[in-house]
């Protein structure tokens, strides 16, 4: 899978970084629609397109770049500063946009997993999420996500000093 980076409505131009994934689940709408979703294996950057003749866009892909993803990539434990510091940018975030989670799983889960969850959960715009995606690995991810998370909530106080 791969975004596109807007522009033209016929071939918009490809993002630079897509994500190999397999399906984990997939249900048919009432109206032919299929929801899919894909669990992510390993990131690639994208070479050139193919000219082929399928209903998709397909694309040389090379992950030599990302050959570190099919390996376990474990945070190396965040301080306690880092991590209320994620925390707040989060109930923040959430507070915010009327989201809510299960606390007691987030607090205790890995913060790769909450990390990596999060990431591909919460509603960014393309463009956050493929900063996400293209972050070189799981602490850079953890960064640009809490700081994602941290201008939203900046966001959302501009906004709330001009509507009064």
């Amino acid at each position: 899978m791969i975004q596109t980076k807007g522009g033209s409505r016929g071939n918009p131009i490809l993002a630079d970084v897509g994500c190999v994934g397999r399906i984990t689940s997939y249900n048919e709408t009432s109206d032919g629609r299929y929801l899919i979703t894909l669990t992510g294996i390993c990131r690639f950057d994208a070479g050139e397109e193919l000219n082929l003749k399928t209903p998709y866009r397909q694309v040389r892909a090379r992950y030599d770049r990302f050959e570190d993803d099919l390996a376990r990539d474990e945070l190396a434990e965040a301080s306690e500063a880092e991590r209320n510091r994620f925390a707040r940018a989060l109930k923040r975030y959430l507070n915010r946009r009327e989201l809510d989670i299960d606390w007691e799983t987030a607090s205790s889960a890995p913060l790769e997993a909450l990390v990596n969850s999060l990431s591909m959960g919460l509603p960014f715009d393309p463009q956050e999420k493929q900063a996400l995606l293209q972050a070189a690995d799981l602490e850079a991810r953890f960064d640009v996500l809490t700081t994602l998370l941290e201008i939203d909530a900046i966001d959302g106080d501009d906004e709330s000093r001009s509507v009064q």
